[in-house]
């Protein structure tokens, strides 16, 4: 069954956030899901917009679902309104804070479910940011957005994390074609590896960096790019 999308107001806002805070003070209970429809913590946005409980099989999905359900509202209902995206985290808290079999949940930081909204912290939000990242990628954000809800990948960290990087669309197609298995639909194994040898993703974003000094790496493709890497590289682009 579909429900009005709601903004929360800063009450409702710091209600679930004392509720998150209790959580990782291991305590248990339910979400304050009576805050959804509450009309006094709660506001309409400007164009109705509904949402389906649905179960996401990965990030993907939900980027690409919300950007669907969303694509009515104007930017400014979207881009900064952290009413909204509480709001929708509160919505999908079994998905994005799954509890253990003991009843247990892990919220992480407040961020992932509350947006802060500067760039080093706003591809951290567990709706926010894959939202971003498929509404200007599209189907090429599979390798970033790949895995459930309340887990994000390494590739995601190094690359959404940089917003050089992740506003480049060269780069981004040329991690897909090194790091995707076609599959899986998912990270080759090794490719998050913690060396930044090899040409593993970490790799991958220190020579980009590098090559950034000597070449105008946001006006190429992907191919481009592929060609500048070293032969390091060469066993991903092999390895299917």
């Amino acid at each position: 069954m579909a429900e009005l999308v709601r903004a929360l107001d800063s009450a409702g806002i710091e209600r679930f956030r004392k509720y998150l805070s209790g959580l990782r003070g291991n305590k248990r209970g339910d979400p304050p899901r009576g805050l959804l429809e509450d009309p006094r913590h709660t506001s309409e946005l400007s164009v109705d917009v509904s949402i389906e409980r649905r179960d996401f099989p990965h990030r993907l999905a939900l980027g690409e679902y919300l950007c669907e359900i969303l694509a009515p509202l104007p930017a400014e209902d979207t881009d900064r309104n952290q009413g909204l995206w509480t709001w929708l985290s509160l919505f999908l808290f079994d998905q994005v804070c799954p509890a253990d079999p003991d009843g247990a949940r892990r919220p992480g930081q407040d961020y992932r479910h509350i947006p802060e909204f500067s760039f080093r912290y706003r591809h951290r939000h567990l709706l926010f940011g894959p939202y971003q990242v498929f509404r200007r990628h599209g189907i090429d954000s599979t390798l970033l957005l790949s895995g459930p809800l309340h887990r994000e990948s390494t590739i995601y960290h190094e690359i959404a994390g940089r917003q050089d990087l992740i506003a480049n669309l060269g780069v981004v197609n040329a991690a897909t074609r090194l790091y995707l298995d076609e599959d899986s639909r998912s990270p080759k194994p090794g490719s998050q590896a913690a060396s930044v040898r090899g040409g593993s993703v970490r790799r991958f974003v220190r020579v980009l960096q590098q090559l950034d000094v000597n070449y105008d790496i946001y006006g190429m493709s992907g191919a481009d790019i592929l060609s500048l890497l070293p032969s390091e590289f060469d066993q991903w682009t092999n390895n299917g």
